[in-house]
């Protein structure tokens, strides 16, 4: 869906995900049902990014689906 130059330049440019989230991904993808729904790597950097950002003093995340995004958020 993403196009190969920009997910190139993203592998390139984006620290490693972290062991906690690596697992999470793994856990979601061999035990949850859907697993595509999981935010994923690329997103949850981009969150992490943001809320680093912007510092907000609360987060509320509506529709967790296995914690992969609020996890990013903190």
């Amino acid at each position: 869906m993403i196009n190969e130059e920009i997910q190139n330049y993203s592998d390139h440019h984006t620290r490693e995900e972290s062991a906690i989230l690596k697992k999470l991904n793994r856990e979601t993808y061999s035990k949850v049902l859907r697993p595509r729904m999981l935010s994923g790597h690329f997103q949850g950097a981009l969150l992490e990014m943001l809320s680093l950002m912007i510092k907000p003093k609360q987060i509320l995340e509506i529709g967790t689906y296995t914690g992969y995004s609020a996890i990013c958020l903190v």
